[in-house]
């Protein structure tokens, strides 16, 4: 059985903490042998949520650092080059053209701020009723996104509550609380052709304790038609490589996924699980 995992970080994302080689091998100990590294391009500068103009200024240092891990992977590993795209939907026009970078064999679309607003890390949350605000926006920012053709797979659909629940309010983001937003972001995705990804990182965050999305929502996606699905650490540092996917592959069997993807130059592969 193969182990994959497509989204995770190196140093050539501002919150990595080692080479892509380094997390390459950390991966491979921990028994992945087909990745794809996703670090982060985001339109917008996260202290502040205003257009970054640089924001794709580490592209030859990608491109530099993947060769250099490539030249060193095992034999029996597949190594990839992608990245997580942020807030596509800020400025369209650039994120296609991001995309449209031929290094590339996949594209994570995510969405870590609101229009003119910090990234959901930084923001100072005051009450649940603030927090329900900016949840409401990120659901119509997230299907807003969802109609632009500027990436492969939706990335952690619930990415708030890491932080609503480190401020101390219990949000949620699933069926119950917002079932109509979430049926039509993933209908969305389905009619053009787009994926979600079934995020692992919550494993090693006790405020989450589980898969982002949540698993009703990774229910319901299958049960739309939806088949495209990626399996991703979110790694930032070699101590959390790996980290999460077992979990996550059994999730997608218990929920009778027949097949996890994979990506190469932008085309969806379905490796049986």
């Amino acid at each position: 059985m193969h182990l994959t995992d497509y989204h995770l970080h190196s140093t050539c994302s501002g919150d990595g903490h080692n080479t892509m080689l380094e997390m390459m091998l950390a991966s491979y100990k921990k028994g992945v042998d087909i990745l794809c590294f996703t670090d982060h391009v985001d339109i917008d500068y996260y202290l502040t949520g205003e257009a970054d103009p640089n924001c794709f200024s580490n592209r030859e240092k990608m491109r530099e650092m993947y060769e250099e891990a490539l030249s060193c992977a095992p034999k029996d590993m597949v190594v990839r080059l992608g990245v997580e795209l942020g807030e596509g939907n800020h400025d369209t026009q650039r994120a296609i053209e991001i995309a449209s970078s031929p290094e590339f064999d996949f594209i994570l679309g995510s969405i870590h701020n609101l229009k003119g607003k910090p990234d959901f890390y930084d923001i100072q949350y005051r009450d649940e009723k603030f927090c329900r605000e900016l949840i409401d926006c990120y659901m119509d920012e997230l299907l807003e996104l969802a109609r632009i053709d500027c990436f492969d797979v939706m990335a952690h659909i619930g990415y708030p509550i890491r932080y609503t629940r480190r401020a101390g309010f219990d949000m949620e983001i699933n069926l119950k609380t917002y079932g109509e937003k979430l049926e039509q972001i993933l209908k969305t995705l389905i009619e053009n052709g787009k994926g979600i990804e079934i995020n692992c990182s919550g494993f090693r965050n006790p405020l989450v304790g589980g898969t982002i999305p949540t698993i009703d929502v990774l229910k319901l996606y299958k049960d739309l038609g939806g088949e495209i699905i990626t399996v991703g650490s979110d790694a930032h540092r070699v101590d959390q490589a790996a980290s999460g996917l077992a979990e996550g592959f059994d999730i997608l069997r218990r929920l009778e996924y027949k097949y996890v993807t994979v990506f190469e130059k932008r085309k969806p592969q379905f490796i049986k699980i």
